[in-house]
Parts: structure tokens; sequence; C-alpha cells
């Protein structure tokens, strides 16, 4: 509010007050502009403009406010909070007590009845126009442009006028139209639980038609109406920011704005944003073909429930007969993402996801629907090879919006999709309901990443038939299963198409606990694998980490007949047939079941299945570790170890050759694209097969030399008597720590530690220096903090009780004595970068 005065005002924001957003009284003549008011439904008026308080002929300073590029979006109610209201006439403007002004580049909508309300006038000359009187000095006008855009309920005014105000502007005054808003709700959505809006207008729409003229040199040129035209001034300090309900500030002039149906074949570039402002269709014989390094802003839904008129959660939707050709590259993937501030991120639910709707196979009646939409999402049918497209190095974050009870989008959702489809290298992470969700069809994925979803990480249904190789899927304490297996729809004698997933090469890494964040969430029973509904499937070379309580559940049994052993049967066709490997690994809690089966599902694999052992990966967190604060992580087998030991045969041409169970071998293909990777928690791809894998105790002499990497996974000791020899030109890469403090058992920081009595000879040169750096993704770096450090330790004299230990360290550490030409070898041409970890307060590892 201003009582009089002449102060200026640039870039206002007003929302859900309870009274009057702006209150200009007792002579005010300042100049405001880019003004953004929201109502809800306690609100009173957007702005209420009072001239002098005296009345008459003795006005000594009239109001007379200049306003322009303002925005003011109401509610349908006029019920307002505040017991101080003087004045409840409905109105978004409140104009009265002969108040003068000027008001141009105004966009007011949702207007519920009125979009200004005048009474009280007295001597101010009132003009209509697009530009201000010239036969008339300020303060002693009032101007209302008539460019201003009024939008609002059936029979709304634009001005309603009455009392000592004579009809003058008139209830149809300005431009009633649609300004074309990116994303503001309805009236009946104005409120602080609205979920998300962009008050922006569409690039080149109604706000940028007939802009009034600005007055004075304190008004910023622009070439739009309202509070904002590119530039979303609002993100990153206002109340709507904070609370994820606005974009981040993508400049809508630069950006692509999505949503509704394309009609015709459509490119997104790499180098523009998309706005995916509401659910975007792909219909029939429309091509979407994405360019590697595109990235797609998802927006949030505006309200619960479809929202308003045909806006559901934004998402992409390829429908039958239409194509995606999404081929990014390691280097260069397409990111499916939400908009909102990256300071809110990670987070789960934030925007809808992508689904791509095909032709092939599923069972029931071919009336078949996909959840979550506003409208249409049919698939299903009788061409098993079917060609949806590709999708290669995609990634989709943040998504899973909830529409409502068992109405909720996947990461990325496969309806009926053939195998024509050409599907790898995809990732879901952080999506609210399951990761990567299979309603029948054919399609064929290989090299899949699920990373802390609220559901399952992967879901097959309705008659699935397809193949999956290389799949790694990554659980969090609200994560539900790593993978649900159902089966046909119906129950009884009467199965059409059964599901019959055939997966190899997967590597689950569970949680402790099981208490799902997805309010669609089906089957809260405890399984890190999930199987039911007489699902059939093979289920190969599989390592099950991190079980809480059961590596496999299974109950609804039917017909299909499961087998044991270490290869599929040959007495029974697919898809009639469940196996699981004998070979499977798992690993987990005290007393955990590698199978349990209930129900209709005899005790036929039993709780000891399989093989119950660790499976020696290089750096994967104990279960209470496993959720997204996991600081780094390498999971990918040791070489040799027991994931390369009784390794299942494949089955068809489709799957890749290999030679070790779970998701990786030597190539850890999640670098470069991973959500993991972007963040430092994974190292770059330096395969396992070609470096040596450091870390523990050195209990002999040991070389490293320059032509082989060295990845140093935990603290290396170099105990007493032991001597580790650098060769000039090697390279030592420092993993991260796994978690806070000490991490699990015995590994805090990488970092090598030359004990008392032990020696290091790491004799580099100046064209071969010996390197000690971060293992993280060299375009991370520079970064301090990443990993340890070098610690030598020795017997010569220091100050204390001959007791003092060195910071930073899991276990020993101690130095000092009384030999001071004591030798602990040779550091020459030796450099130490990016490490310095700390473990907690006062408690670090220094570079040397």
């Amino acid at each position: 509010e201003f009582f009089g005065g002449t102060v200026n005002v640039k870039y206002l924001s007003v929302l859900f007050v309870g009274d009057d957003g702006i209150d200009t009284d007792q002579g005010y003549q300042g100049r405001m502009q880019f003004a953004f008011v929201m109502l809800d439904r306690g609100s009173n008026h957007g702005a209420e403009m009072d001239g002098p308080e005296e009345t008459g002929a003795s006005i000594s300073t009239r109001s007379f406010p200049q306003l322009y590029n303002a925005l003011f979006v109401g509610d349908l109610t006029n019920d307002p909070n505040s017991v101080s209201s003087d004045d409840l006439s409905e109105g978004m403007l409140r104009l009265r007590e002969a108040t003068g002004g000027e008001f141009g580049n105004m966009i007011v909508v949702n207007v519920a009845t009125r979009g200004v309300f005048q009474d009280e006038c007295f001597d101010e000359q009132r003009r209509q126009g697009t530009t201000p009187p010239t036969d008339v000095d300020a303060p002693d006008y009032l101007w209302i442009s008539s460019n201003t855009i009024f939008q609002g309920a059936t029979g709304f005014d634009s001005v309603f006028e009455t009392g000592s105000c004579s009809q003058f502007y008139g209830s149809n005054y300005g431009i009633r139209a649609d300004p074309e808003l990116i994303l503001v709700p309805s009236p009946e959505d104005v409120n602080e639980n609205v979920l998300f809006l962009d008050p922006r207008p569409v690039p080149g729409g109604a706000a940028f038609q007939d802009v009034d003229a600005l007055p004075s040199n304190f008004f910023t040129p622009v070439d739009y109406k309202g509070a904002f035209g590119s530039d979303l001034w609002l993100s990153g300090w206002s109340w709507l920011s904070d609370q994820g309900r606005i974009p981040r500030n993508l400049p809508t002039a630069d950006s692509v704005i999505a949503g509704g149906t394309l009609n015709t074949d459509t490119t997104w570039s790499a180098s523009t944003p998309v706005l995916l402002t509401s659910q975007l269709f792909v219909p029939a014989g429309v091509t979407l073909t994405i360019e590697a390094g595109a990235t797609i802003y998802g927006y949030g839904k505006p309200t619960d429930g479809l929202g308003s008129g045909s806006q559901g959660a934004p998402a992409v939707i390829i429908e039958q007969d239409a194509m995606i050709v999404a081929a990014g590259t390691a280097s260069a993937p397409i990111t499916f993402t939400s908009a909102v501030d990256e300071s809110l991120l990670p987070a789960q639910g934030l925007w809808g996801g992508l689904i791509i709707l095909g032709r092939a196979s599923v069972d029931g009646t071919g009336s078949n629907t996909v959840e979550g939409l506003s409208t249409g999402g049919a698939y299903g049918g009788t061409v098993d090879d079917d060609n949806s497209g590709v999708l290669q190095y995609v990634r989709v974050w943040y998504g899973g919006s909830v529409i409502g009870q068992d109405n909720e989008i996947n990461g990325i959702t496969f309806g009926g999709v053939g195998s024509g489809t050409q599907v790898d290298h995809i990732e879901v992470a952080f999506n609210l309901d399951d990761g990567v969700e299979f309603f029948g069809g054919t399609v064929n994925v290989k090299y899949l990443s699920v990373l802390f979803v609220g559901d399952d990480g992967i879901d097959t249904d309705q008659g699935y038939q397809g193949r999956m190789q290389f799949a790694f899927v990554m659980l969090d304490r609200g994560s539900n299963h790593g993978a649900e297996m159902d089966g046909p729809e119906e129950t009884g004698a009467s199965i059409s198409t059964r599901s019959f997933p055939q997966l190899y090469n997967a590597l689950f890494v569970g949680d402790l606990t099981n208490d799902p964040n997805s309010v669609s969430s089906d089957d809260l029973s405890e399984g890190m694998l999930r199987l039911r509904e007489a699902t059939g499937g093979e289920f190969g070379n599989m390592i099950v980490v991190n079980v809480a309580t059961r590596g496999v559940f299974q109950d609804e049994c039917f017909d299909e007949q499961r087998r044991q052993g270490t290869t599929p049967p040959t007495d029974v066709d697919a898809p009639d047939y469940l196996w699981i490997s004998s070979n499977t690994i798992f690993q987990g809690a005290t007393g955990f079941d590698s199978v349990f089966e209930t129900g209709s599902c005899s005790q036929f694999y039993g709780s000891n299945y399989g093989i119950r052992a660790d499976p020696e990966l290089i750096l994967v967190p104990s279960p209470e570790d496993v959720n997204e604060n996991v600081l780094f992580l390498d999971p990918r087998p040791v070489p040799g170890g027991a994931a390369f030991q009784d390794v299942d045969a494949l089955p068809s041409n489709f799957f890749t050759p290999v030679d070790y169970k779970g998701a990786f071998g030597s190539d850890l293909w999640l670098s470069g694209w991973s959500w993991l990777s972007d963040q430092g928690r994974i190292p770059r791809n330096l395969p396992t097969a070609d470096s040596v894998i450091a870390g523990g105790t050195l209990n002999t002499d040991t070389t490293w030399s320059a032509s082989t990497p060295v990845l140093l996974t935990s603290q290396l000791f170099v105990p007493a008597g032991v001597t580790l020899t650098i060769e000039a030109g090697a390279t030592i890469y420092g993993y991260g720590k796994p978690t806070d403090g000490l991490g699990s058992g015995s590994q805090g920081a990488p970092a090598v530690i030359i004990e008392q009595d032990a020696m290091i000879v790491a004799a580099g040169t100046a064209s071969a220096p010996i390197t000690f750096t971060s293992a993280v993704d060299e375009s991370l770096l520079p970064a301090q903090g990443l990993w340890g450090g070098l610690i030598i330790l020795g017997r010569a004299s220091v100050d204390g009780t001959g007791s003092n230990t060195v910071e930073g360290l899991s276990t020993g550490g101690a130095y000092g004595g009384t030999v001071d030409d004591d030798n602990s070898g040779v550091l020459q041409y030796v450099r130490v970068w990016y490490g310095g970890s700390v473990i907690g307060q006062d408690n670090e590892i220094n570079g040397i």
C-alpha cells in the first residue's frame, strides 16, 4: 500500500493476500512497471486505487499512479480474509474517490464479474483510447488503455461504473480475448494450492499485439503487455519458485513451447530448449525427431486431477502409427527433465513422462488405454514387428506425476510397442511411479537404467513378450520392487497372451526398507523381484544384492510350468514356463529368502535357491546407504570374481555374448550420460579388464606400471616391510567415498597410506610425471574434495606422546618416533589433484 508519496517501483509480485494486492491512496503519484498480482479465493481486489481522503472541490493532491505492464490473475470468489477490508465490491481493479492515473499494457484474466469497478467519481477527466490525453494535464485525468486485455467468465464486465461515475468506458471496453499466456490455471484453480503456472505470454501471441507506448524514461522499453515477456523474473527468488510452482527462467524467446497435438513432422534441436507445458500428442502419420543433446523441460500439472480442460500432467505421447526418432549419444544424450529450479532437484513426480503406443500384441480385449492421459491412449493389436521409432541414450528424470488413485504416468511407458522399435541406452531416474513399464508388446531393450523410483523399477504386464539385456535398477528407501512381472489380466484357463519377458544380465541393488512413495503401488509385498498372475519368462545372469527379506516373491500362479536349473526347459514351449537360473547370485541381510512362494504357488524354488554369496562388485554401498544420497559407486564386478563364474548361456541372436553375470562387465556403460555420471557418483569409463583395482592392504611388493590405469576404490594400506613402486607416467584414479562419515565397514575416502617402515618409490620425470587424480568424468573437473590423498607415515621425531595418528583414516595411521634419518622412499614429479575429501568435522585428508 502506498499512502501518498512519489516512490517508483519495478518488478512487484503480490500473491494470495487476504485483501487487496496493490493499494494506492492519499495522493500517491509514483510509477510502477512489471506488477504481478495473483489472487486466491480469499483475496479481495487485485488493486484498489483511491483518490484523496477529502471530497468536493478541495482536492489538494490527487492520486495519480502510472501503472504499466501489469498482470492481474483472479479467482472466481470474492470472500476476503482481512477483517479490515473496507470495500467488498466485486472488481479485479477497484478505482474510487476521484483517483487519476494511467493504466497501460495491462492484462486482467480470470475475471469473475468485473474487470474494473469504479465509483465515487468527482472532477477527474476520464479518457479512453490507445494514448493518454493531451488536452488535460496530470494528475487530473484517468486513462485506461483500450488495448487492455480482459478475459473472464461468461457475461463479465470489462468496466463497471456506478454512483457518480457515468457510463464512460462501458462493460465491453478494451480487448476481450485470450491473452495467450503459457500456463495460467482457470479461475476455480487460482489459489495457494495451484501446482504449476507460467504467466509469460506465448511468443508472438496476443500479448505482443497493440502494445502501448511508455510515457517517461523511468519505464523500460517493452514489446508486450502484462508483467512478463520472455524473462520470468520471478524465477529463483519468488515464493512460487521456492515451492516449485513455476519453471526456471528459460527465456521463451529462445525456446519451443510444446503441448496439444503435433500435426506435422517436427524436429527439436539441441540448441533450442523445449518447454513441455501440457500433454503433447503425436498422432498417426507424424514423426517427432529429437536431436542428440536436446533437452525437454516438463512443466508440472497445474492442479490436482486431470487439470483444467485437457491439461493433465505434461507428457509426450507417441500414438499408434506415429514415430519418435530420438537418437542421442553417450556424449550428447537426450534429456527429459523437470522445468523447476535446479535447487529443488532431485525430486520425484514433478511432471509426467514419455509414453509410446504401438500395435503389437497385448492381452485383453483390444480396447486397452494407457493410464494418466487426459484423452486417448489406445494401444495394442496384432503387428508384433510394429515400429514406433528409435530411443537411444534417452534419459527421463523427475517425472511420474500422480493423477489419482491407480492413475499415474510411468517414466517411460511402452504400450503394445513392437519389436521393430529400436531401444537401447535409456534411463529413468527419480520417477514417482514405475521406472519403465511394458503393457504387452514385443519391444526389445538393451542398456536400461532405473534409479531411485517411487514404485517398481521395471514393470511388465498384459502379455509382454520382449527381451531385455543389461538392466541396472537401484532402489532407495522409498522404492518398491526392483521389478514387478505380471501375467495377463484375466484369470483361469482363458490366458490368451501370457507375459514372457526374457531378462538376462541384470543387476538389482536394494535398500533395507520397503516404503514406496507412489500412491498407485498396488502391491506392497516385500521382494526385490515380484512375480505374479501366472507370468512366464526367463531370468538368467542376474545379480540381486542388498536383499532385505526376499529376493523373489511369487504368488498367483496358475498353469505356468516353473523350472529350476542352469538352462531353460526343453520339455515345454515358451511362453508357458517360468525359469529362474540357479546361477543367480543373491546377497542380503541375515535370514533373507532367495525365493519366497505363497498362495497358489507351491514351494518350488525354495528359500535358499541360487548362489547365496558376495558377487564381488567393485563398490556398491550397504543396504542402509542405498539412496539418492549415495556419494560414489562402481557396480562393475571385480575382474575374475564371482560374477565371472557359472555364466548362463544366452538364448537368441538378440543377446550380446558375455562372460559375466549382472548388468556390467569391464564396460561401465552408464559413464558420460547417466544421472549418476552427471552428479559425479560413478567413475569415468576406464575398463576394469585393463586396470588395477586397488584397495585394502598391499601384502607384497608391487609395481604400478605406466601402461595400466590404477583404480583406487578404497583406502590402500602399504604396511611395514612392503614397497609400492610407481613407474614414471603412471596414473592413479581415486574414487569418491561411498557415503558420509567413514562409509560402510572400513571404507573411508580412498587414499594411499604408506605406513611406518613401508616404502613408496614414485620417481616420475618432467615429461612423465606420476598423477593421482579423481576418477570422475573429466567434464566435472576441476573440483575439490573428490577423493582422499597420499599419506606417508614415518618414525622421525614429532611433538607429542608418541601416540600420534593421522586424520581421515578408517583404521591405523600411527606416525612419529626417534629415527630422524628414517627413509620412506622417493617422491619425484608426483602430482596430486582434486583430493582432500572431508570425513567429518576436523577430520579430513590433505593432498599429501
